[in-house]
């Protein structure tokens, strides 16, 4: 592999390591970014043993992204799981899967995420 296609697949992986941050708070795009990124950086080593900079630069940033995605829909997650209103309505929806009850699961989300 020649050097400039290492080092355009190492400054791809950069950017897309950046988009991925950037798009943290969308969940799976953040994930597949930050995943493309870093397997764009580790191919770019080609048959190489060592990275070049851009790439472990665009490694650690994709990696970052990742970390940040999942931390980010773990807190959400546990802050939605965790009020009371929410599992009420919950047990609600699964013992009497009504429209009303749908509609009353989807009110306490949104109210417990946007609170």
């Amino acid at each position: 592999m020649e050097d400039s296609s290492r080092s355009s697949m190492a400054s791809i992986s950069v950017w897309l390591g950046i988009t991925s941050i950037l798009f943290y708070s969308t969940g799976v795009v953040a994930i597949i970014l930050g995943g493309i990124s870093i397997v764009l950086a580790l191919l770019s080593r080609g048959n190489s043993k060592k990275l070049i900079k851009k790439a472990k630069i665009g490694l650690a940033i994709g990696i970052a992204g990742v970390v940040i995605t999942y931390v980010t829909v773990g807190i959400v997650a546990y802050r939605i799981l965790s009020d009371p209103a929410v599992v009420t309505a919950i047990r609600d929806y699964m013992n009497s899967a009504t429209i009303e009850n749908y509609n009353g699961l989807r009110d306490v989300i949104l109210g417990s995420v946007y609170n």
